[in-house]
C-alpha cells in the first residue's frame, strides 16, 4: 500500500520539477547525511541578477557488506530547490534545500535483467527481496520502510578570484544548517564547505572543474576512530554545444570497511534547451559509496 501511494508522488515530482543541466552531487544517503554538495551553477551573476533552479534526481542504490551488517537497499528520489542572486559587484548569495523519499522502488528487475544481459548474472541482488527498503548500518539504526527526508539547509556565497578573456577562478563557502537529526539521514550537526572553481569557455566549448572540502562534527552515534570529520568533492564537466558530460569523486568519512572506497561516477547528457537537460549517472568500482544509476531532469527558472 506505502508503495502505490509513493509511486503517484514521484510521477508528479518528475513532472512539475524538470531540471537544469550540470553536475550535482554523488546520491548516497549515508555519506551525504555528514554533507553534501549542491552546486549545480557555477557562474558569477552580476547587476542583481537571480536565478533559481530545482535538481531533481532518481536513484537506485544497492550495496553490502560482507558481514550484511551494513546494508543501502532502496530507491531515492530527491529535490534540491536553488535560489542565488548578486548582491554585490563580486559577491552572490546561494541557498540550498535538499529533500526526498526513500522507498522500495521499481528498477531492481530491470537492474537484475540488465546485468544477466552483459554477463554479471543476480550480481548479488537475490539477497534481498525486490523493491524493499533495506537500509542499516550496525546497530546505529535499521529502516525497512518508506521515508520521506529534508537535508540541511544551505546558504553560502560566491565569488570572483580571477577574470580573464576566457578563464575564470571562483571560490565558494558555505553552512550546512540541519533540519533534522536522524542517523542515516541527517546526523544533526552543522558542516562548513569551502572550494575553488576553474572554468573555461571558448566558443561553443566550455570546461570547468571544481575542488571543495567539507568539514563537520561526528555525531555521537559513530565511534570517533571510524569516522573522519571531513571530505573532498572533485568534478570535472566538459559542454560542446548540446552535449555535456562529466567525471565527479567524492571522498567518504568512513575509516574502514567497504564504506572508506570512495565514489566515482562518470555521467553524460543532452541540453533539450537552453533551460531543460536530461542526464545519466552511472557508478564506477569499487562502488561501494555510489548508486547504481542516477537519472536527472534539470530546469533553470
Amino acid at each position: 500500500m506505502a508503495k502505490k501511494s509513493i509511486l503517484p508522488l514521484l510521477l508528479i515530482i518528475t513532472i512539475i520539477f524538470p531540471l537544469l543541466s550540470f553536475s550535482s552531487d554523488v546520491e548516497f544517503p549515508l555519506v551525504q547525511s555528514f554533507s553534501y554538495f549542491p552546486y549545480v551553477k557555477n557562474n558569477m551573476l552580476v547587476n542583481g541578477d537571480s536565478d533559481f533552479v530545482i535538481d531533481v534526481g532518481y536513484s537506485n542504490v544497492y550495496m553490502f557488506n560482507y558481514d550484511k551488517d551494513v546494508v543501502n537497499d532502496f530507491e531515492l528520489a530527491s529535490a534540491t530547490i536553488v535560489y542565488r542572486k548578486s548582491i554585490l559587484r563580486n559577491l552572490n548569495v546561494e541557498f540550498y534545500l535538499r529533500t526526498g523519499v526513500i522507498y522500495g522502488g521499481v528498477m531492481d528487475k530491470l537492474i537484475v535483467d540488465f546485468h544477466k544481459l552483459i554477463g554479471n548474472g543476480e550480481d548479488g541482488r537475490d539477497e534481498y527481496p525486490r523493491n524493499t527498503v533495506n537500509y542499516q548500518n550496525k546497530d546505529i539504526f535499521t529502516y525497512n520502510k518508506s521515508m520521506v527526508f529534508t537535508g540541511p539547509f544551505i546558504a553560502g556565497i560566491l565569488t570572483n578570484l580571477y577574470d580573464g578573456k576566457d578563464v575564470d577562478i571562483n571560490f565558494r563557502a558555505s553552512l550546512g544548517i540541519p533540519l533534522q537529526e536522524k542517523a542515516g539521514i541527517s546526523t544533526g550537526k552543522p558542516f562548513l564547505s569551502t572550494g575553488f572553481i576553474f572554468l573555461y569557455r571558448k566558443n561553443k566549448l566550455a570546461i570547468n572543474m571544481s575542488i571543495y572540502g567539507s568539514f563537520f562534527k561526528i555525531p555521537d552515534w559513530y565511534d570517533p576512530g571510524e569516522v573522519r570529520s571531513r571530505m573532498f568533492f572533485f568534478n570535472l564537466h566538459g559542454a560542446y554545444k548540446k552535449i555535456f558530460g562529466g567525471f565527479l569523486f567524492r571522498s567518504t568519512p568512513f575509516r574502514n570497511g567497504d564504506l572508506s572506497n570512495p565514489a566515482y561516477q562518470v555521467y553524460f547528457g543532452y541540453r533539450i534547451t537552453d533551460s531543460i537537460s536530461i542526464s545519466m549517472y552511472e557508478e564506477i568500482p569499487p562502488m561501494d559509496t555510489v548508486t547504481d544509476v542516477t537519472f536527472r531532469l534539470m530546469f533553470e527558472f
